[in-house]
């Protein structure tokens, strides 16, 4: 090996390091949750009766979209980690077997549905934390914003909903536009 070589290697194996830090998560994954987290919280709030069957098609088909960018940005840059895709896979899995099962209390009734609606966020909320925890730092802030959110469902009734969608939506499209320019700064 020569000196040229072996400094054009090491030239891409950092190239490659920088690009795979600073694009783990696509742009378009905050942008397509900040359009469901906004539209599905302002039904509860204008749209009652249409709640449900809204998030039983926008929670999975926004998972299984979710799942494709994530894969297609990991073929982008060169890193398909399968180990990591199964724990997202279990991970918000779970979750969404937990809002199933949370769904049962209002089924048997046991809950009405804004304490069904405040117990769901509150599952999210620790799912998205802990999302924080193991995949991306960037989700604990979307999960304070919905904590803070559930503390203002018990005081306030007026809009409560529309309000936590717009500042969830709105942290998600700013980390959107944060990941573009850290993106932009460590172009390879």
């Amino acid at each position: 090996m020569t000196a040229e070589t072996l400094e054009s290697d090491i030239r891409y194996v950092r190239a490659l390091v920088m690009k795979s830090g600073s694009e783990s998560l696509p742009r378009s994954f905050f942008i397509v949750w900040a359009v469901i987290v906004l539209l599905g919280f302002s039904i509860i709030d204008f749209a009652p009766r249409w709640t449900g069957l809204f998030w039983m098609i926008a929670g999975p088909g926004g998972g299984i979209l979710s799942a494709m960018l994530g894969h297609r940005a990991g073929v982008r840059i060169g890193q398909l980690n399968r180990e990591t895709g199964v724990r997202h896979a279990l991970h918000w899995g779970g979750m969404l077997l937990v809002i199933l099962l949370a769904v049962l209390l209002a089924m048997r009734g046991f809950v009405h549905g804004t304490v069904l609606s405040q117990v769901i966020l509150l599952v999210v909320a620790l799912g998205w934390w802990t999302a924080g925890v193991h995949f991306d730092r960037s989700f604990q802030l979307f999960a304070l914003v919905m904590m803070l959110g559930f503390v203002g469902t018990l005081f306030i009734v007026s809009y409560i909903w529309t309000a936590i969608g717009v500042l969830t939506a709105a942290s998600l499209v700013g980390a959107a536009l944060r990941r573009k320019k850290d993106d932009e700064g460590h172009a390879c």
